[in-house]
């Protein structure tokens, strides 16, 4: 029971205080290496910084990622839980910015950052930028009958004036520089963690219909529902 309460503390938002206090520590790694870091190094770090300014765009101001989510991908009767429910969604971001983290630590100290890495990340913008769009279509169908005019949703400024800038660093960071096989099995390494380990697992160990940790409201989408 104890262990239950301090995961409901833990994942109303405490945790994201947390992270946005990781987004300070390594903007400030940035600022202060910024003449000594490569670019892919300062790339792979601006990742673990953006991801819970993220978070907070898709929790907090405006919040609702989860609805869209679980009713733009799901069509689920339990927006507010299922399958995305406020703890599985905390644990799929905090192992992805704990991710970066490290690897952004283990590079500054260790050196070079290998193209496999940078490739994986970037595929991972791309991802963000994939998803936030077709989710983005999706309410915008659904709901523009309400007044939805455009395809944002929450955690879209982010992604497009964010992760897809970064996307795009990363990118011409590489270019000439050459992909070899084991670069290849770090690139695939490197998203099969963020797809398996912060996505598929933790939300399939968790999701449940009934589940105590839901969203509070629906943030953006409030606004349209009758």
């Amino acid at each position: 029971m104890k262990e239950k309460k301090r995961l409901d503390w833990w994942s109303h938002r405490v945790w994201i205080k947390f992270s946005c206090g990781i987004t300070t520590v390594v903007m400030l790694m940035i600022l202060i290496n910024w003449q000594n870091w490569s670019t892919e190094l300062k790339f792979i770090a601006s990742i673990a910084a953006l991801i819970p300014i993220h978070v907070v765009e898709e929790w907090v101001f405006p919040g609702g990622f989860h609805y869209q989510y679980n009713v733009g991908l799901f069509h689920s009767e339990y927006p507010n839980c299922y399958p995305m429910c406020r703890l599985s969604d905390m644990f799929t971001n905090l192992i992805g910015t704990l991710f970066f983290l490290i690897l952004t630590i283990t590079f500054a100290i260790y050196g070079v950052v290998p193209n496999g890495v940078v490739m994986g990340s970037i595929i991972f913008c791309g991802m963000e930028m994939f998803v936030h769009t077709v989710i983005g279509i999706i309410m915008y169908l659904k709901f523009k009958n309400k007044g939805k005019s455009t395809i944002y949703g929450p955690g879209s400024i982010t992604t497009y004036f964010g992760f897809v800038p970064l996307g795009v660093i990363g990118w011409y960071s590489i270019q000439g520089k050459g992909m070899t096989g084991t670069d290849w099995l770090m690139c695939v390494g490197i998203l099969l963690f963020i797809l398996l380990g912060c996505i598929l697992i933790p939300e399939n160990v968790i999701k449940k219909k009934d589940s105590p940790y839901k969203f509070e409201t629906a943030g953006y989408y409030e606004r349209f529902l009758d």
